[in-house]
């Protein structure tokens, strides 16, 4: 896409975080936003912050686990400006932390509803509304977490190498039928957000279910909250992003640390070794 000014997205998970950031570089590219949220408040604080600074947005409260709300997103976007240009599948959650073996179904279905589902029902609605008009930008938001798989975090891993495989499958669909809708397969290392007290949104209000709070699922938490406050500024992450929607770049990774475990884990698998540590050496 040679210029966003004048063009529409749609930004899930826009509330806070990430998502927040992105509407605010897009709201300074002169595009129109459509914000979701599953957080009600929150998504309306969002949105009025927005206004204040002169963009031209709307809201839609949308769980992104659910089909029907993308249709509803999608139906409002149109209705409001016409036609959208770029989607950024943003929404996710941390899902529960502990051993495979005993965490809950709760736990699981959760982690993929959200993280995966969400990306899967995004792409359902809005792709062939930006192949009707052939012009547009598919930014899915993976991990890391897609490419390594650290221990005490199975629900979260399964879903992002899903959103990574999805996403690739994608681009190389629209390549060969030479589409002009350009895919950016986000993968965040450690950026400041709130993720870790996703389970607030969690149904029923609970932070997990049976044991998926095992002393391995505790310590790996606290860890990952310590990098995640002193990550990266979600901000920096949207400058990146508005740049690869610019490029028509694929792969967007936030940082270089993380470059040595995956090229690690990837000779790993050449060589028919078994996984060792799959955090950066410091």
């Amino acid at each position: 896409m040679e210029s966003l000014e004048g063009k529409t997205a749609v930004v899930t998970g826009a509330a806070s975080g990430m998502g927040r950031a992105f509407c605010e570089r897009f709201a300074r590219a002169g595009m129109k936003i459509v914000a979701t949220d599953v957080e009600q408040d929150a998504l309306e604080g969002a949105v009025a912050a927005l206004r204040a600074g002169g963009a031209e947005v709307i809201d839609v409260r949308c769980d992104v686990s659910r089909a029907e709300d993308h249709e509803r997103v999608l139906t409002a976007s149109v209705e409001a400006f016409g036609q959208v240009h770029v989607v950024c599948l943003n929404a996710g959650v941390g899902g529960g932390n502990g051993r495979s073996w005993t965490l809950s179904l709760e736990d699981w279905e959760w982690t993929l509803d959200v993280n995966l589902w969400g990306v899967i029902h995004g792409i359902r609605t809005f792709v062939p509304h930006l192949l009707e008009h052939d012009d547009g930008h598919v930014v899915t938001t993976a991990s890391i977490a897609g490419h390594i798989s650290s221990p005490y975090g199975a629900p979260y891993n399964v879903s992002k190498h899903g959103v990574v495989t999805l996403s690739e499958g994608l681009y190389s669909e629209l390549q060969r039928e030479k589409r002009r809708v350009g895919v950016t397969c986000l993968c965040p290392g450690f950026v400041a957000t709130n993720i870790l007290d996703s389970a607030r949104n969690r149904p029923g209000g609970r932070g997990g279910t049976g044991g998926e709070r095992d002393a391995g699922g505790s310590r790996f938490v606290e860890k990952a909250r310590h990098f995640i406050e002193t990550g990266k500024p979600p901000a920096e992450v949207a400058d990146l992003v508005h740049d690869a929607i610019l490029t028509d770049q694929f792969w967007l990774f936030t940082d270089e640390v993380w470059d040595e475990p995956i090229s690690r884990r990837h000779r790993e698998i050449e060589d028919r070794r078994p996984p060792s540590s799959p955090a950066p050496r410091r």
